[in-house]
């Protein structure tokens, strides 16, 4: 559903400082000046669970897999296809979806859950998309009433709830970024987000100098980067999330944008800044390569007790990236950034160090993992042999057997 290239809100002085005030801040920039040689665990969970997905010919995960959490089903998605499992066991349970021409068909099995619904979304093509509950069951399709026309962004999708979707549009020449909800075929509300009231940059092709895609080597992610012929640059991350749940709520935050907003159905509630300090990316910059110097916020996951922030310098050069983590603990108020590379430090069960890649509306977060990298682990650490049970019975994986999804609570 990823849909690659593809009347403003004005807030008087008054109202915006009365906003500023009311607001949490959370003083990002500064703990990136002093920043953690690691981050724990036990800063963030109480719990953490190993769950191998079952492995037979009819459930074969592939590469560059993602998992979702939705019920009591982990929805693993990758090169594959769509597989459901147990979440508790690990059993297969079903596929969901197919790539074809047919009506229930797709061109990709790469996603986006309405955990409310129970449903998965698949693009197949023009704007429209099949859906599919997590039993397999194809449920109807939905079709967009507006996508991005040339070269601005990505289209990102999610939900408010159950039977209400909402879709985030970059701006264009003649429209501003800009948030839909719809209800089936039915608009049901229309406003900006906070962001570019226009793009300063045309979509047309033939202003496009190069256009660069790398897959960056450490976080895995991908990247595109478009040069244009007057010297400035976007990037654009596919996958970055700007959308995420914390129980009933949805949240947003616009790229370039250092504000989190509720999201309701009249508009956005800005509810929370993250104080990036001398490390903000102002917006007159966006484009210019020469001030990439900055914070740019990739991905947020949250929970009642935490705010987990990833976020990268030196966006414009993918070899010269240099990535972070982020924890806001929201009962005592702090901050602590640490490297990527480091992860998040198993101080619950000494085992491999954490990173999640997706956190469910009730604050559960999931991390999957290739079974190769375990067994590289074990045998990086011969010495330890004081686990529990359920983490010993993972030295008996094959490097053929499906991924391990770790959950964290």
């Amino acid at each position: 559903m990823l849909a690659l290239f593809a009347p403003c809100f004005f807030f008087s002085c008054g109202r915006a400082a009365d906003e500023e005030k009311s607001i949490e801040v959370i003083p990002i920039g500064e703990a990136y000046r002093s920043p953690s040689s690691f981050l724990n665990a036990s800063d963030c969970f109480t719990k953490i669970r190993y769950v191998p997905l079952e492995t037979s010919d009819s459930a074969l995960v592939g590469d560059r897999p993602v998992v979702w959490i939705v019920g009591d089903r982990l929805i693993i998605s990758s090169d594959h296809g769509c597989l459901a499992f147990d979440k508790n066991s690990g059993r297969f349970l079903n596929s969901i979806g197919h790539i074809g021409n047919d009506p229930e068909g797709s061109l990709t099995l790469s996603g986006w859950p309405n955990a409310a619904a129970g449903h998965v979304y698949f693009s197949a093509g023009n704007g429209r998309s099949v859906i599919y509950d997590v039993a397999g069951h194809f449920v109807g399709d939905y079709r967009d009433q507006e996508v991005t026309d040339g070269l601005f962004g990505v289209d990102t999708y999610d939900y408010l709830n159950d039977s209400t979707t909402v879709v985030h549009l970059p701006a264009t020449l003649d429209k501003p970024d800009r948030i839909l909800l719809y209800r089936g075929d039915s608009l049901l509300a229309s406003y900006p987000s906070h962001g570019e009231p226009v793009s300063p940059l045309s979509g047309n092709m033939a202003d496009i100098l190069k256009m660069e895609m790398f897959q960056q080597e450490e976080t895995g992610r991908d990247i595109i980067y478009l040069s244009f012929r007057d010297s400035r640059k976007n990037a654009l991350l596919p996958s970055e999330q700007i959308f995420w749940h914390v129980g009933d709520k949805l949240f947003f935050r616009e790229t370039f944008n250092d504000t989190i907003y509720q999201v309701g159905t009249t508009g956005l509630t800005p509810v929370r800044r993250l104080d990036f300090g001398e490390m903000r990316w102002d917006r007159k910059d966006r484009y210019d390569p020469e001030k990439d110097g900055a914070i740019y916020p990739m991905d947020v996951y949250e929970s009642e007790r935490v705010l987990w922030l990833r976020f990268v310098v030196n966006l414009f050069d993918q070899s010269e990236w240099e990535v972070y983590n982020a924890l806001y603990n929201k009962e005592s108020g702090e901050v602590k950034v640490a490297s990527f590379g480091e992860g998040l430090r198993d101080d619950l069960n000494a085992f491999i160090p954490l990173q999640p890649s997706f956190s469910s509306p009730s604050g559960e977060f999931a991390q999957i993992i290739q079974s190769y990298e375990l067994l590289e682990w074990f045998d990086e650490h011969p010495w330890r042999d004081d686990w529990p049970e359920e983490i010993k019975a993972l030295k008996r994986l094959t490097e053929e057997d499906n991924p391990v999804v770790i959950l964290m609570e």
